[in-house]
């Protein structure tokens, strides 16, 4: 018998116990967490996020292949462990900071984020406008600021792999007013939103398929997939694109930096204006990677054509569909 087959019986008691697993935990977790100061928050973190990549070691090879796609040789291994353990803490302090935001999510936003910046930005009077973030600091931290100044926001979000961990992420994000939608058939009420004048966010650094609207750009040096999407909005609705940078600090803040608006040029096709807005994204990563959620795959994919060589070990051909 394969050992596939043999499998198959434990991953049927996996999913029939892994919700029911899923709410102990987090009733425990939510019991415990939000009781902390952020001080032990942070400290928490440091050591969850050093256990982590010590246990995680596929994570760890695909956070140092993506260190070596953004700076080549120029990346040294002490650096590069480095970097690593920043992103891993990143990570678990993203974890911590979704249970901990949860209970007096508005007093606390309000108290541990500096959002003058995000005051200031015509972003607050822009009407229709996208909102664009990056798996880079505490990208969740985007919604609920904009939420909280009072921008009537509406977030694009996809199943997590626990119903559980869906249900409490949404829970929070809709706290301070931001409303939903999945990312299944999103298109018709983006456009919805748009037509009556409100403000789509998006998170653009993560894969999308070019049957679903992706399309591929230099993405920190080798071409990957992105959603094409925020520039077919913003052409067609006449929308500024305002760029959120949650910056997660030492002592448990985020000082969310939010640059000029882009908008597309009268002949500058949709493709080249989504390159646009990466390289800006690309440039903060440099800047910052282990702000970035180092471990993700991003260039699991490769161009139909494209040669293996200079990309990461995890990269495998885009099926054509």
């Amino acid at each position: 018998m394969s050992a596939k087959r043999k499998n198959k019986p434990l991953r049927r008691i996996w999913r029939r116990v892994r919700e029911p697993l899923m709410a102990g935990v987090f009733a425990c977790a939510d019991f415990l967490i939000p009781r902390l100061s952020r001080r032990r928050i942070m400290a928490a973190a440091r050591v969850l996020g050093a256990l982590g990549m010590w246990f995680d070691r596929r994570g760890r090879r695909v956070a140092k292949a993506n260190l070596r796609v953004l700076y080549g040789r120029r990346m040294t291994p002490r650096r590069s462990r480095a970097l690593v353990l920043g992103s891993y803490r990143r990570a678990a302090a993203i974890a911590l900071d979704s249970i901990w935001f949860g209970r007096d999510t508005r007093a606390r936003v309000a108290a541990w984020t500096r959002m003058d910046e995000i005051q200031r930005s015509d972003v607050m009077t822009a009407r229709p406008a996208l909102v664009v973030a990056a798996h880079f600091g505490n990208w969740e931290m985007t919604l609920l600021v904009g939420g909280l100044v009072g921008l009537p926001l509406v977030a694009i979000v996809k199943e997590q792999w626990s119903s559980v961990m869906t249900a409490r992420a949404n829970r929070m994000r809709s706290a301070l007013g931001v409303r939903l939608v999945f990312a299944d058939g999103a298109l018709r009420a983006l456009l919805r939103e748009m037509k009556a004048g409100n403000v789509a966010g998006f998170v653009l650094d993560q894969y999308t398929a070019p049957e679903e609207g992706g399309a591929w750009v230099d993405f920190g040096g080798l071409p990957a997939t992105v959603s094409n999407g925020v520039a077919l909005l913003s052409r067609r609705f006449q929308a500024p694109v305002y760029l959120g940078f949650p910056y997660a600090r030492k002592n448990g803040r985020y000082d969310i930096h939010v640059p000029p608006a882009m908008r597309p040029e009268p002949e500058e096709s949709d493709t080249a204006f989504t390159q646009r807005i990466v390289n800006v994204l690309v440039r903060h990563i440099r800047r910052h990677p282990s702000q970035w959620m180092l471990m993700y795959p991003r260039w699991a994919r490769m161009p139909p054509g494209a040669k293996a060589a200079g990309f990461p070990f995890y990269a495998q051909p885009e099926m054509k569909k």
